[in-house]
């Protein structure tokens, strides 16, 4: 029988903006999205969360300084959970893709890059858990995030990871479109989405799933506002989540 299992998830951290340049203003912005991520992490802690899901635009683009590869080595090197991550639009899996400069898989074994662009699964059988995603190489509509996802098998949780946009028909001008049919139909329990800044629950039938936030507001000034998602997934009670301030 599956366990009981918490998680946390984030998204669009945008780490390393280069938003207000190299500015003092620009430095001290870059501080507050570290001090969010932080945060992020020290709530991960807090909850000894089973998972910890980053579903895309962990950084602002593919041009990190060396002292941003560390600031998030040190601050995963804190975690033991598996931790999880995908490329998204601002950090995609191109030729220039800092999962490509570097191997974020040397923290530690507890660090799981998912850049596959056909999609990969990890099991975790000790959390009675599979988790799915996918590598973002281009941002365009030709991109389907839940394309491909895996049938269900085996009595596990099934946890889905995607970077897109969710919309209820097709938009030509949109890219990495989401449609709610796709979220139904995937057979997921969870599927924690990234790419609006805003949390928004998105479930679908049987499939919870939801937009975490920004852990910190992407506007200089703007010091609350940042939120993830706590998600519980229990045999007993079913799949659960809400917003974490």
């Amino acid at each position: 029988m599956r366990r009981r299992i918490k998680l946390i998830h984030t998204s669009d951290v945008h780490l390393e903006s280069d938003t207000f340049g190299k500015s003092e203003e620009g430095r001290m912005f870059r501080h507050k999205i570290q001090r969010a991520f932080q945060r992020v992490v020290d709530r991960v802690l807090e909850e000894q969360a089973d998972l910890f899901l980053i579903a895309g635009d962990l950084f602002d683009s593919n041009r990190v300084p060396e002292s941003g590869v560390e600031f998030v080595h040190n601050q995963l090197s804190r975690l033991s959970c598996p931790v999880i991550l995908i490329p998204g639009n601002h950090d995609c899996y191109d030729h220039r893709s800092i999962y490509k400069k570097v191997d974020f898989r040397a923290i530690g074994p507890h660090v799981y890059p998912l850049t596959h662009e056909d999609g990969e699964t990890l099991e975790f059988p000790d959390l009675h858990a599979t988790v799915w995603g996918k590598g973002l190489v281009e941002h365009d509509n030709r991109y389907r995030p839940l394309a491909g996802v895996p049938s269900r098998t085996g009595d596990f949780w099934h946890i889905g990871m995607a970077h897109g946009y969710f919309v209820e028909e097709d938009e030509m001008q949109r890219s990495s479109l989401v449609k709610p049919a796709e979220i139904a139909e995937s057979g997921l329990d969870y599927l924690a989405m990234g790419h609006v800044h805003v949390f928004t629950d998105l479930t679908q039938g049987s499939t919870k799933a939801c937009y975490p936030g920004t852990p910190a507001p992407l506007h200089l000034g703007v010091n609350d506002g940042g939120s993830v998602v706590l998600a519980t997934l229990d045999p007993d009670e079913g799949v659960t989540f809400a917003q974490q301030k």
